[in-house]
């Protein structure tokens, strides 16, 4: 009896001790979907030389380049939302797709985040957020007639029952686009960051993924707000991959998007994810903005405290494998990228000046 009572005993603190074990294993999981690779920084820093690009038309840093030709956007305007400029000689070609609500005008239009040749056009995807409509703006039928040449496309179906939006959308195949919404928390709910498959018929999202533990719950992070989670997004030119920068961490994440198998590299000794676990107060915000090409990434990187952003000093070069490649050092803190797809041409916004720079790498 004294042996079946101990054998009880035994098998019962055993079954105690594997719990112990399974909530101490749950309360260490990582925050991410894949394991987090470790990165070295390349130990040579570049300096990079920026080459301003004299015009007058550069209205906001929200801006596209394509060979000669400068786009800037006015997303809250009252008048016209895009100005086209001709950066051989200055020369404002003329302004287009008006704020309104008429017909043939927009309550509002978000920047272009890609321009693409069709059909030997250059044509670019925008959308209306709360009509929840796409819209193909062809800018060179524009050019040539003067006037608005546009397609609706289509309307999009939300990843989410609460009304957000997408903060870019791309398009990536005929009717088909993809989406992103960041992370959302307001004390009562808690969103992912999540990644949506759409299509130009009002459709619920075909396909959602995301970076993040499908079962993350934000009460695992001591600091419970929406922003740990915060970064930019870029898609490379081909539509197979996704790069994702983070703000709190120094780590990208990159997406295939056939499989939505996910890489994650963070820099090497750089803060962890336990970081999430403290109040965050010696956090520093780390990166900023993204652009990519089929060979290269780039990011825009701060590595400082948040109230002291004013644009970022230093850019960071990493390829498609999570390779920390080339590390430059900036002499104008810039606000924002874009990287012309006609000549892989780097451009960047400085702020003060409300200007743009080429960045001479």
């Amino acid at each position: 009896m004294q042996s079946k009572h101990y054998r009880k005993l035994q098998v019962g603190v055993i079954a105690q001790l594997f719990l112990l074990i399974s909530w101490g294993c749950s309360d260490s999981r990582s925050f991410f979907v894949s394991e987090v690779n470790e990165v070295a920084e390349p130990e040579e820093v570049i300096d990079l030389d920026l080459e301003k690009v004299e015009t007058d038309n550069a209205y906001s840093h929200f801006f596209a380049v394509y060979d000669s030709l400068l786009i800037s956007c006015r997303p809250n305007s009252n008048g016209d939302i895009f100005y086209v400029t001709d950066l051989n000689n200055d020369e404002l070609l003329g302004s287009f797709l008006k704020r309104g609500e008429g017909p043939t005008t927009y309550l509002g239009l978000n920047p272009i985040t890609r321009i693409e040749r069709k059909n030997g056009d250059l044509v670019t995807l925008t959308y209306e957020s709360v009509k929840r409509e796409l819209i193909e703006w062809n800018i060179t039928k524009t050019l040539e007639s003067g006037r608005d040449s546009v397609i609706r496309l289509g309307n999009y179906g939300n990843s989410n029952d609460l009304g957000l939006t997408y903060s870019g959308i791309y398009m990536i195949s005929d009717s088909t686009y993809l989406g992103y919404t960041p992370s959302f928390y307001d004390k009562k709910v808690y969103l992912h960051p999540i990644f949506s498959v759409l299509d130009d018929r009002g459709n619920s999202p075909a396909k959602n993924f995301s970076f993040v533990r499908e079962d993350f719950s934000i009460e695992e992070a001591a600091e419970a707000t929406k922003s740990i989670f915060s970064g930019v997004w870029s898609l490379s030119p081909d539509n197979t991959k996704i790069v994702h920068v983070m703000n709190c961490l120094e780590q990208i994440n990159i997406i295939d998007l056939d499989s939505c198998g996910v890489r994650s590299y963070r820099v090497d000794g750089s803060p962890d994810e336990s970081l999430f676990k403290t109040d965050m107060k010696k956090a520093d915000y780390q990166y900023h903005h993204v652009v990519c090409n089929d060979n290269a990434i780039y990011t825009l990187y701060h590595g400082d405290d948040w109230d002291d952003f004013s644009g970022c000093m230093w850019l960071h070069e990493y390829d498609w494998n999570g390779n920390f490649k080339k590390k430059y050092r900036l002499p104008l803190p810039i606000m924002c990228l874009w990287l012309d797809p006609s000549s892989d041409t780097l451009y960047g916004y400085y702020y003060p000046e409300d200007a743009i720079y080429r960045l001479k790498i």
